[in-house]
């Protein structure tokens, strides 16, 4: 895990695009965890959400 630290860090000195990509992905892939993961716990407790009508 240091190593990876230390490879994120000299990323971010060295090229800060390949950084900004890295980024990027990585809150990308998180929230499609988290979203992932909220959507399991709402099917296991019963709550639909496939359609989400707004009133006005």
């Amino acid at each position: 895990m240091e190593n990876l630290f230390a490879w994120i860090t000299e990323l971010n000195k060295t090229d800060h695009t390949a950084f900004a990509i890295l980024t990027v992905v990585t809150m990308s892939g998180i929230g499609l965890v988290i979203g992932s993961t909220i959507e399991l716990f709402f099917k296991l407790l019963g709550i639909k959400t496939n359609k989400i009508e707004i009133h006005h």
